[in-house]
């Protein structure tokens, strides 16, 4: 034995080991592409490449991570070569070349499926569709997701007893060759028994008619889901839960349901406001009660307050029994008071309307609205006293939030006025409004308005101002005053107008987390005959944040090309885009 271990020793370490420092690495991988490199990079990723010494323990590390890489997408037998290139100070890159060498392929597929799930259509066409062909290059993750599906949809259809008998993957990897291996038994499908509800204040009645499946039905992930959403509709509640009871139905597969559910606090408020040049600061707030008896009534209050409107608003809901959500009546009432441009109007209304709504999300509805209105527009000094039917059809969908990724509103009405029962003017009145909202990935939106309306009377003059047409500010033409753009009478007052067309295009793009900007175009004409057509263009630019509540929107536009208007109008708003 040598005298001196421990000099030998030290020799070893300062002189037959690599020298290697503390250094912050960044890793190159050269030989790979696509998925393979993607997938590469994700591992290497992982591994913290600051203060790291190059030696041995820190190249096995990188070793394994590139070879896990590999081998999750079928590659099992790559050739591997570092090259540390030093940097500047304390940097250097680890150049990682790759072989990837020969893939592993699917050799033989053996899926197996047990119990009723073995005629359904949706098995069927699970396993058709994502089964790999025999050939195709080994997918580790494509295996998961496989067996990861078979057992998601037998949660989503009610096969509560399913069993992964089997889930193989054989490699053997010196043959290159991979095998599926998987025998899967749903067992049977459960039946939805009855719901039974806890801590509601509504009638059973009217919540067991918001059920949208019998008892019997086979259970389905989707139904449970409606029944949620319903519930949530309706407003009658602050909190739901809608669950399965298990403890029951193993032996008879008929799964009830628990619905424990909390009343809604019975009055709410809500505050709002906003600001536009032509009308100043405006104020609303509103007054709700969801729910005022076991039937489901409820009542809701609006004031608007702004300089040249005032406007008080009463609205008591009545659902029907056999559908609480979706089928109602609705009696309103309000005042109003307008003084806005050559505009004076004092309003009253009252109406009743009854709403349906169909499977395909339009809802249709039927009123008959009373109106007496003490108006001064332009010249003409007026009381018109109104009752007059009409009928519309409305739909609004949308996904992704207070701030839709993608959604549409749409509204058709026709209102209809006759000496015959009583009104002071005959006239039948035609509207159509869309807004449409649609998204380029995640930091473009892109939102279109039209409004088109048509009056035909035999007296215009006898028309209130609520019912006419007129165009400018905000939701119509940005760059004009609200409501400025009308036809003049002799005296070169506004009188309002018979026919209205508009139309906005607006672009948004995503510059930070919550913060948009926005460029528009709005154009648009209120006229009496479209012969002569007085077409008003107005552009501008804003911000956008996306509140809790809603899009908060500043604005700033002017009229293009008009030589009597040129003056910049502001706009302030918070509420939905639809």
């Amino acid at each position: 034995m040598s005298r001196y271990p421990i000099f030998y020793f030290f020799c070893v370490i300062f002189f037959v080991i690599p020298f290697a420092h503390a250094a912050h690495i960044q890793f190159q991988v050269k030989g790979l592409s696509g998925e393979l490199e993607k997938n590469v990079n994700a591992l290497l990723s992982t591994i913290k490449g600051d203060n790291v010494n190059f030696d041995g323990r820190f190249q096995a590390q990188v070793n394994v991570a590139v070879r896990q890489g590999l081998r999750a997408l079928g590659y099992y037998h790559p050739v591997i070569h570092f090259n540390l290139q030093p940097g500047s100070a304390d940097r250097a890159t680890l150049i990682i070349n790759v072989i990837a060498g020969k893939a592993v392929l699917i050799a033989g597929t053996d899926i197996k499926l047990q119990g009723v799930a073995k005629d359904d259509q949706e098995y069927q066409t699970l396993i058709i569709k994502e089964t790999p062909k025999i050939g195709s290059v080994l997918h580790h993750g494509k295996f998961d997701d496989f067996t990861g599906s078979l057992s998601a949809l037998a949660l989503r259809k009610g096969y509560f007893d399913a069993d992964m008998i089997k889930k193989q993957l054989g490699v053997a990897d010196k043959l290159h060759q991979a095998f599926w291996d998987i025998d899967f038994d749903s067992g049977q499908l459960y039946r939805f028994g009855k719901v039974v509800f806890q801590g509601a204040q509504i009638r059973e009645d009217y919540l067991q008619n918001l059920i949208p499946f019998e008892v019997g039905n086979y259970y389905h992930s989707d139904d449970l889901a409606e029944l949620n959403r319903r519930l949530a509709a309706t407003n009658w509640f602050n909190s739901l839960v809608v669950s399965p009871n298990f403890e029951d139905a193993k032996i008879s597969k008929i799964l009830p349901l628990d619905a424990i559910v909390t009343p809604r606090t019975k009055n709410t408020v809500e505050l709002g406001g906003g600001y536009a040049t032509d009308i100043g600061p405006r104020l609303k707030a509103s007054w709700r009660k969801p729910w005022l008896n076991n039937c489901g009534h409820s009542f809701t209050s609006n004031a608007n307050i702004s300089a040249p409107e005032q406007s008080l608003d009463f609205s008591y809901r009545i659902p029907l029994l056999e559908n609480p959500l979706d089928h109602y009546y609705l009696l309103q009432s309000g005042l109003k008071r307008k003084r806005v441009n050559d505009t004076r109007s004092d309003l009253s209304t009252l109406n009743v309307a009854r709403f349906w709504k169909m499977s395909s999300g339009w809802q249709p509805s039927v009123n008959l609205r009373w109106s007496l209105d003490h108006y001064t527009q332009g010249q003409v000094i007026n009381t018109t006293m109104l009752i007059y039917p009409g009928v519309s059809i409305s739909r609004t969908r949308q996904r992704g939030g207070m701030m839709p990724t993608w959604g549409d509103s749409q509204r058709y009405s026709f209102d209809v006025s006759n000496t015959r029962w009583g009104s002071n003017v005959d006239f039948g009145i035609i509207q159509a409004q869309q807004v449409w909202i649609r998204s380029f990935g995640e930091k473009n939106r892109v939102i279109l308005r039209g409004h088109i309306g048509w009056i035909e009377t035999n007296d215009f003059d006898r028309v209130p101002p609520l019912l006419r047409f007129f165009a400018g500010g905000d939701r119509s033409v940005r760059g004009y005053k609200y409501q400025s753009i009308s036809p003049l009478d002799s005296e070169g007052k506004i009188s309002g107008a018979s026919k209205l067309i508009t139309g906005s295009l607006e672009y948004q793009y995503k510059v930070a987390n919550r913060w948009w900007g926005a460029v528009f175009v709005d154009g648009g004409e209120a006229v009496n005959d479209i012969r002569h057509s007085n077409f008003k263009i107005g552009a501008g630019m804003g911000i956008r944040w996306e509140s809790p509540l809603g899009p908060l929107k500043f604005d700033i536009a002017l009229p293009v090309g008009d030589k009597k208007e040129n003056s910049v109008q502001f706009y302030i708003g918070l509420g939905p885009e639809l």
